[in-house]
């Protein structure tokens, strides 16, 4: 039984940080297009300008955005590097903030 549990532990400590070593964004960050202080807008951010602020700071960190998704008020994005997914990151029109969900 002890010898399960500790194969258990040991394959979920490896995916986890398997998972952990492709986010991109792992504490997240905002927008810096937000006309207001850190984590509050003054409006939600329109989509159009919201995609285009995604992009502009991913292409600015050499990855590239794909699979864009409006739900609400959040965008949920696809995050690549060479044709591999590297991260998924969920951004709130409201607040700018962008955050990784992978």
């Amino acid at each position: 039984m002890t010898l399960l549990i500790l194969v258990c532990s040991f394959f979920l400590m490896v995916r986890s940080a398997g998972a952990f070593d492709r986010v991109i964004t792992p504490y997240g960050d905002y927008c810096k297009g937000c006309a207001s202080y850190y984590g509050v807008c003054r409006d939600v951010i329109p989509v159009k300008e919201s995609v285009n602020a995604i992009s502009k700071y991913y292409r600015d960190k050499g990855y590239t955005v794909g699979n864009i998704y409006h739900k609400g008020r959040f965008i949920e994005a696809d995050i690549f590097k060479d044709g591999k997914q590297v991260d998924k990151v969920l951004f709130d029109r409201k607040t700018g903030r962008l955050r990784s969900v992978y």
